[in-house]
């Protein structure tokens, strides 16, 4: 009988260890994000309706586009909060660095509407570093009401009418940068997703239309080799400096 009320005691303490007082439980509710050791309240302030997502080829967000089509860019830290804080059509605040000539904003501190908030905690991590996509290409086409940029402020494709993103390679955006100006028409295939962010690809053809097409190739390519066949094809050059 003793061991058994022993049992007794131990099962209504581990119940005791493991119940959630209704006030830690709202406040784990809140959805406050990872908070940053610096103190970013001296950057510059910023606030606005968020107009979209801008989706990645990957299926995730790299940011968002405001009303007056202002780009939100995100670090790979706060890209993962983005979406919990934030649904277009609502209103968004926080922090960061704008652009001197560019629609863009670096923000470090995000705010949404129902209070929830998150910082960049700065963690040294690629800024989204191009994306391995496979799959069937998506074909997409439409007037371009934004260019897009990434957040060191280099041109990388455009924004349809429809919210689509088209990503393209830096070194070809550059070259096409004619072909990227609002109000232009931009056909475009590639890998990417469709899902609830919205659409994104990463062009390997892109034109004006599907008759004046060019090839691109992804930044994230190695590069080529020599051919089958050829006295270096079976060479491993890291091999060959041990």
């Amino acid at each position: 009988m003793r061991h058994l009320f022993r049992l007794a005691v131990i099962a209504a303490a581990s119940a005791a260890a493991f119940s959630v007082s209704p006030v830690l439980a709202a406040s784990s509710s809140a959805g406050s994000g990872p908070v940053s050791v610096y103190d970013l309240s001296v950057l510059p302030s910023f606030s606005g309706t968020v107009a979209q997502y801008i989706p990645s080829a990957g299926g995730g967000v790299t940011g968002v586009i405001l009303s007056d089509g202002e780009q939100v860019l995100v670090s790979q830290d706060l890209s993962w909060d983005l979406p919990r804080i934030v649904k277009p059509g609502e209103k968004i605040s926080g922090t960061g660095l704008k652009g001197k000539a560019l629609p863009i904003i670096q923000a470090f501190s995000l705010t949404g509407p129902r209070g929830s908030r998150s910082e960049d905690v700065g963690i040294a991590m690629p800024q989204h570093s191009p994306e391995m996509v496979a799959g069937p290409d998506i074909v997409v086409h439409g007037e371009i009401t934004h260019p897009l940029y990434n957040i060191q402020g280099v041109l990388i494709g455009a924004i349809l009418k429809d919210h689509t993103v088209i990503r393209i390679p830096t070194r070809d955006a550059s070259k096409i940068a004619t072909w990227l100006k609002p109000g232009a028409m931009l056909y475009a295939a590639g890998p990417g997703a469709t899902g609830v962010y919205g659409t994104a690809i990463n062009a390997h053809q892109i034109g004006p239309d599907a008759q004046q097409l060019l090839s691109v190739t992804a930044d994230d390519l190695p590069p080529p080799g020599p051919p089958p066949g050829s006295p270096g094809y079976d060479l491993i050059k890291s091999a060959e400096t041990h």
